[in-house]
């Protein structure tokens, strides 16, 4: 193997500028031996014997994110067998809270010990992180640095712990069950598999969460009468519920007849952790659905009743929530000027003191109309791609031989034929695909990009037939 091929592919990664990148890739493009080689020599190697059990509030320590997020220190649970010669899998479980800030990784570990002894036996090596801070937010798990703040958390711990990337999961409860239907749009092709428990959800596109498994527990007796307000009233795991179905999406329901506390369904953590342990990410899912923007808004506050709605203007404020153009194979490469149809919860007014309001509260499905696109695609049994673009200038495909043959290769949009021939595999693409989302589980070695040729526009919104 050329060290001289991994030297400039180490340089090309950590290029902070296009120019840097650009005098890199005649050598890079030139290199037609063994890519999965050059994988291995860049990707982390941590073989050092580790410290076993609990280690509370960890820094940050890797190369590129040492000294980053002081006021997020994870803290780790790292099994008695852990094995540095062999991968293993991750579970990352976002706590509850609401506004504020500080090292709530350790906070939960010294308050949970029922979550602490199921989350020992699952064989994992397990994280619990701390939310970025905010005296604004109450779902800070959905504010948009949260999303880079789980993917340096990954990305710190292949630093220090021999992890396969396609087994990742991801819980939460409260607060972190919010944060868990927020990373479940987010993220549907970086965890195998999420667990929202006792949270909420106000926007909804759930198609996109095709190729993961959304686990949903969720209380009853949520919303206590005079105690506890309705902000993750059962109703919104229900409307989840039925709309996963809708949608086609894998998903497993658990209702129980306890309160908010996470004690009171232990059980289906543990359920969870069981059915998790042979369930793998599939990079290469035949049916992908990207969407951008998507997530749940940072601002929800379901108390607005008691404040005057001018101080909560941002309750159904969209343009809060960023882009999210990549999706396992898909990336959409540029948005249109219409718009695409989300879910959204809209709860009818509860006053605290009024028990007739409590016994009558409704929590419905609305529509919301958002600036965005979404691109649906399909591998074929005969290995011919199909894709529905709505509201996108342009698209990528990501592509593995497994998934399609290299040679020949076809891709049909709305029908019509766009591409068709051979695509040739490529070190700087593969290196592309990894700078998507800095993670060593989706790499393509090739890629299609196709742009809108003036088929792809509606007449409406209620007729798609090309012009």
């Amino acid at each position: 193997m050329a060290q001289s091929i991994v030297k400039a592919a180490r340089a090309y990664l950590a290029a902070a500028t296009e120019i840097e990148r650009a005098g890199l890739r005649p050598e890079l493009e030139a290199f037609k031996g063994d890519f999965d080689e050059i994988v291995q020599a860049l990707r982390p190697q941590p073989t050092a014997p580790v410290e076993t059990g609990w280690l509370l509030s960890q820094p940050f320590r890797s190369p590129r994110l040492a000294g980053r997020y002081p006021e997020q220190p994870i803290t780790l649970f790292v099994p008695p067998d852990y094995d540095p010669a062999t991968a293993h899998g991750l579970l990352i479980w976002l706590h509850g809270g609401g506004q504020g800030g500080g090292d709530i990784g350790k906070h939960q570990h010294e308050h949970n010990p029922w979550l602490n002894s199921e989350v020992e036996e699952c064989g994992r090596v397990v994280c619990y992180p701390s939310a970025p801070p905010s005296q604004r937010s109450w779902a800070r798990w959905q504010l948009p640095e949260a999303d880079q703040y789980l993917a340096d958390v990954i990305e710190e711990l292949e630093h220090a712990y021999n992890l396969d990337p396609d087994n990742v999961i991801l819980g939460g409860h409260s607060m972190g069950g919010m944060g868990a239907y927020h990373m479940a749009h987010r993220f549907a092709d970086r965890f195998s598999t999420i667990l929202a428990s006792a949270g909420h959800w106000d926007f909804g596109c759930w198609r996109s969460l095709l190729g993961t498994t959304l686990w949903i527990n969720q209380g009853v007796n949520d919303a206590i009468l005079f105690r506890r307000r309705h902000g993750t009233d059962v109703a919104f795991a229900r409307l989840a519920r039925e709309r996963l179905e809708q949608a086609g999406v894998d998903f497993v329901y658990r209702e129980h007849l306890g309160s908010h506390h996470l004690g009171d369904a232990i059980w289906v953590v543990r359920e969870w952790l069981q059915w998790s342990r042979d369930r793998r990410r599939d990079p290469c899912f035949p049916h992908v659905v990207a969407v951008s923007p998507r997530g749940l808004s940072p601002w929800s506050d379901w108390r607005r009743h008691k404040v005057p709605l001018a101080a909560h203007e941002n309750v159904t404020d969209f343009h809060s929530i960023p882009e999210a153009p990549h999706a396992r194979w898909v990336t959409i490469e540029g948005v249109g000027s219409e718009s695409i149809v989300f879910d959204m919860v809209v709860m009818s007014e509860c006053r605290d003191e009024v028990e007739d309001d409590w016994n009558n509260v409704t929590f419905s499905l609305k529509r919301k109309n958002v600036p965005g696109g979404v691109v649906e695609a399909r591998i074929r049994e005969d290995k011919a791609i199909e894709i529905l673009p709505r509201n996108v200038t342009g698209l990528t495909l990501w592509l593995r031989p497994e998934m399609v043959d290299l040679d020949d290769v076809r891709v049909l949009v709305r029908g019509r034929e766009r591409f068709r021939g051979p695509v040739q595999p490529s070190l700087v693409t593969l290196l592309d695909s990894y700078l998507r989302r800095r993670d060593w589980g989706l790499l393509y070695p090739a890629k299609i990009t196709i742009t809108d040729d003036g088929s792809w526009e509606s007449r409406d919104q209620l007729n798609i037939t090309p012009r």
